[in-house]
Formats: C-alpha cells, sequence, structure tokens
C-alpha cells in the first residue's frame, strides 16, 4: 500500500488563467460602504437645515402637539385649540415618545421637533440600508435611494411631515424583518421542525405594524401590503404551516391600535391633508411666507389665545405654546359645531362692521386676550399694540375683556 500522495488532476487552465480569490475583489473590511459615507453626509446637512427651518406648516403643529403633552401628559388640549383634547389622532406614539422628552429635558416644543427630525432621517436612513441588503448584496443599491431622499426633502422641508418619515422609517425596518423572518430556513427542533416566525418575533412584528397606523395610517396600508408581499414570494411552499403565526401578527396590530388610550387607532377622525381642503395662498399669505413671527412669540406667553386668520401665524403661535380661536385645518376630533362657531367668531371680530359690544362679547367668551392683524386689518380702539413686523406690515395687540377694563378704570 503506497502511502504516497494521489496526483493532482492536470487543470485544463493556465496559470494566468486561473480564477482569482474573493479576498482580491473584496473591499477591506475597515472601509466604510458608499452608503454609509453618503448617507452620513445626508444626515448631517439635513439635521443642521432642520434647525433653522421656520415653525409653519407642519413643523408648527407638531411642536404645538408637543408642548401640549409638556403641559399635560394624560390630558392634553388639542394641538391649536383651547379645549381638551378628545379622540385627537395628532397624540399618538411618536407624539408621546416626543412630549416625554420634552418633560425629561425641559426642551420646547421646537427644539424637540428639530431633534425629531435627525432621529426620524436616521432611523429611515438604517430602513433603508437594511431593506436593501435583505433583498440585494450590492454596495451600491441603497445609494440610489439617496437621491429621490433628498430632492425630495429638499424640496420643501417645511412641510416635510414628521409622524409620516417616522411611520415610512419603522415600515421599512418592519419589511427587512418580515422578509427575513419568511426566508429564514426553519431548522430541526425536537419531533417538529421549528416554524417562522416564531410566536415572540410575530408579536413583535405585529406590534410594529400598529405602531405604524397609529402615527400614519395611510402609511399602515401600504407597509400591510409590503408585507403580505414579502410572505408570499419568499415563504413559497411554507407559508400554510405558518398560517397562524402570520394571522398572529395581524391580531397583535390590531389590538395595538384599538388599545391606545389617546383615541382609537381603527376608528379616530383623521385630519385631512392641508394641501387637499384649503385654496392656494392669497396675496396676505404670500406675503408671510416663510416669516418666523419670533416678534410676537416673544411677547405671547404659553397658554393664552390669540385671534387671528393668518395660518402661518397660527402654527408659529400655537408651536411656541400659545392657542389661537380657530385654526385653519381644525382638528378632525373637534366637534363640528364648535369649529363652526369659532370660525364664525373670528370673521365676525375682524369685519369693521362689527359692533364693538359684539367684538367685546367674543373676547369674552373665548378669553381671547391677543390679535394678530394683518395691514389690511383695523386695529379695534380698546387694542394696544405690543411689537409689528417692518417686513409683512403685521402687527401684535393687547386686548383687555370688558371686566379688565372696568377693573383698571376703577383703578386708575
Amino acid at each position: 500500500m503506497s502511502l504516497s500522495p494521489a496526483p493532482s488532476a492536470p487543470s485544463d487552465l493556465p496559470p494566468s488563467a486561473a480564477p482569482e480569490s474573493d479576498e482580491t475583489t473584496r473591499p477591506p473590511l475597515w472601509l466604510p460602504s458608499p452608503y454609509l459615507l453618503l448617507g452620513g453626509v445626508l444626515w448631517a446637512l439635513f439635521s443642521a437645515a432642520a434647525w433653522q427651518a421656520p415653525l409653519c406648516c407642519e413643523a408648527g403643529l407638531q411642536a404645538a402637539v408637543v408642548e401640549r403633552l409638556k403641559a399635560s401628559l394624560l390630558h392634553p388640549a388639542f394641538p391649536m385649540t383651547d379645549l381638551p383634547a378628545v379622540a385627537s389622532a395628532h397624540y399618538s406614539p411618536y407624539a408621546l415618545l416626543q412630549g416625554l422628552t420634552a418633560r425629561a429635558s425641559g426642551l420646547s416644543g421646537a427644539s424637540v421637533v428639530a431633534l425629531s427630525a435627525s432621529v426620524n432621517l436616521l432611523l429611515l436612513l438604517t430602513g433603508v440600508g437594511r431593506l436593501t441588503r435583505m433583498l440585494t448584496p450590492s454596495r451600491w443599491a441603497p445609494v440610489l435611494v439617496l437621491v429621490p431622499l433628498a430632492l425630495v426633502h429638499w424640496a420643501d422641508p417645511a412641510r416635510w411631515s414628521a409622524p409620516g418619515t417616522f411611520a415610512i422609517a419603522l415600515t421599512l425596518h418592519l419589511w427587512a424583518w418580515t422578509g427575513l423572518a419568511a426566508s429564514r430556513v426553519p431548522l430541526p427542533g425536537g419531533p417538529r421542525p421549528r416554524r417562522t416566525p416564531r410566536w415572540a418575533e410575530a408579536a413583535g412584528l405585529g406590534v410594529l405594524l400598529g405602531l405604524v397606523l397609529l402615527v400614519d395610517a395611510p402609511t399602515a396600508i401600504g407597509a400591510t401590503i409590503g408585507c403580505v408581499a414579502l410572505i408570499a414570494v419568499r415563504s413559497r411552499t411554507r407559508i400554510r404551516p405558518t398560517l397562524r403565526r402570520w394571522a398572529f401578527v395581524a391580531v397583535c396590530a390590531a389590538a395595538v391600535a384599538a388599545l391606545w388610550p389617546y383615541y382609537n387607532g381603527l376608528t379616530a377622525p383623521r385630519t385631512p391633508p392641508e394641501g387637499g381642503t384649503t385654496s392656494p395662498p392669497g396675496t396676505a399669505e404670500a406675503r408671510t411666507a416663510g416669516e418666523p413671527y419670533s416678534w410676537a412669540t416673544a411677547h405671547v406667553p404659553a397658554g393664552e389665545v390669540v385671534l387671528t386668520d393668518s395660518r402661518p401665524a397660527m402654527y408659529a403661535l400655537a408651536g411656541h405654546g400659545a392657542y389661537v380661536l380657530a385654526d385653519a385645518l381644525p382638528d378632525a376630533g373637534l366637534a363640528a359645531t364648535e369649529r363652526r362657531e369659532r370660525s364664525r367668531a373670528v370673521a365676525a371680530y375682524l369685519d369693521a362692521s362689527t359692533p364693538q359690544a359684539r367684538r367685546d362679547g367674543i373676547i369674552e367668551r373665548y378669553g381671547v386676550r391677543w390679535l394678530l392683524l394683518t395691514r389690511d386689518q383695523r386695529l379695534p380702539k380698546n387694542a394696544t399694540v405690543l411689537a409689528f413686523s417692518p417686513r409683512t406690515g403685521e402687527v401684535l395687540a393687547r386686548v383687555a375683556g370688558t371686566g379688565q377694563a372696568q377693573a383698571r378704570a376703577a383703578g386708575g
């Protein structure tokens, strides 16, 4: 029996044509991926820009929500009006997390909104990375997503929906988790193979889907469709043995949405998007576009009511803690009769033909102490101007109710 090694089989390839090792084509482990580098730059730029964005539109509304939760975590008022919030869809888990941050840190609503923008973008970028890594091994695939993401965000950062971004980010992580769970090969574990997803994993997926539903219901519809598609494609013939576990995901999602203490995520009325319910801005609103209103918010204490019909001013004032008598986009949870009465009161007060007695009645009924008027609106006799904007011509005036006026006259 010969102990000499067996001769190796001759190779048909010349030495120069031998296949190269993967080590020569694979990048070094210490070299960051292109997505990490470019995504990091994008995150830094947009995080810095978030601190410079004015409190108008979505940002002002979100800051107002944070201010209400900061004032009362369990029983907040509506974001814009000084009434107890009942079934307001604004108080989602995302908003609650912001409110807890504001209460713990002492930061203002505006600061928490700016800080949240950085967190949202980080979640979004990591979600894109996880999902593309699950779908393809290409290192450049997620980089392609950065281009439309940057263009959309940069187009109008003031109207960028923070809750919507948070919900989309959660959806991307949900899809990545669902795809991995659906494609995992069952391992032998006792008499029966271990099925995926595991019950605890299914509960986690359901909770995550329920959070998306509470934060942004339209996004939850797309999230559900994406999960079903991933399960159907990646599970293939393994769907039936795990059908009960995937159904448990839906049960957990519905339970989270139904048991949320601030509102029922399955039945709560939703405030329609601003662009779908309002007409194009007129000349007055075009003049006030981009106005920071710091000259006004510096005088109005948090919790006091301002009468104005300027939409940009409403968002800025509410974002700094004040209330407005009637907002341009009322909360869907507010009774329709109350919304109509407040809108009519604002219109009547600003009408130059309205008698002073009726104006005083509006001031007393709604506890209005401040007026923010445009250059085209008439200043009442009992109002005292405290600040004005040389850019837009708007004025901020303090108005005393009839009871305050009588007390002041008696004291004088």
